[in-house]
C-alpha cells in the first residue's frame, strides 16, 4: 500500500506537471524535494524538518508554501542561505544552480552529518550529493540518487523511492 501511494505520487508529479525543456517549473522541483522528503528518516528528529535553500533559485519561494505543514510527524522549516558558512544542520540542503560549484565546500562541511544534499544540476549525486534532478529528452522531471552517500550519512530512504530513481549508485 506504501509503495502503492509512493508511486501514484510521483507518477503524478512526473506526468501531470512535467517540466519543459527550457523552462523551470520549480512547483515540480519543490514537489520532490517534499516527496523525498516524505519518504527518509533521518537518525535524530527533532520536531522540525527543515530545509535550506543554498543560493538564489525560485524553488524557496515554492517551498516556502510548505512552511509549518507536516512531514513525517515534523514541522517543515525553510530558509534560505548564500553562503556555505551561513549553513546550519537542515536535514534537507538543496543546492541551487547557481551555487553547484559550492558542492565541494558543502560537502567538507557537512561530512559524516545526516543531511540530504540535492543538487539542481544534474550529475551531482555522482559527485556526492544525495540526490539530483535530471531532465529527460520527453521533459518529465527525474531523479539520480546516490545511496552510498545517504547511508554514509545514516539517512534511511524507502526502497520504493530508491527504485524510481533515474539513475542509483
Amino acid at each position: 500500500m506504501k509503495y502503492l501511494r509512493l508511486s501514484i505520487a510521483l507518477c503524478m508529479v512526473m506526468f501531470a506537471l512535467s517540466a519543459k525543456a527550457q523552462t523551470t517549473n520549480y512547483h515540480v522541483y519543490s514537489l520532490f524535494v517534499i516527496n523525498i522528503a516524505k519518504y527518509s528518516s533521518w537518525p535524530v528528529q527533532n520536531g522540525e524538518m527543515q530545509i535550506t535553500v543554498l543560493g538564489k533559485s525560485k524553488i524557496f519561494e515554492e517551498l516556502l508554501k510548505q512552511n509549518g505543514k507536516i512531514v513525517n510527524g515534523s514541522i517543515v522549516k525553510v530558509s534560505q542561505v548564500d553562503n556555505v558558512t551561513a549553513i546550519d544542520l537542515p536535514h534537507i540542503l538543496y543546492i541551487a544552480d547557481g551555487k553547484s560549484g559550492a558542492l565541494d565546500d558543502v560537502l567538507k562541511s557537512l561530512q559524516g552529518k545526516p543531511v540530504i544534499i540535492i543538487c539542481e544540476r544534474e550529475g551531482l549525486f555522482k559527485k556526492g550529493a544525495g540526490f539530483s534532478f535530471v531532465v529527460m529528452e520527453n521533459s518529465t522531471l527525474r531523479f539520480d540518487i546516490n545511496n552510498t552517500e545517504l547511508d554514509k550519512r545514516q539517512i534511511k530512504v524507502s526502497k520504493n523511492l530508491s527504485a524510481l530513481a533515474n539513475q542509483s549508485i
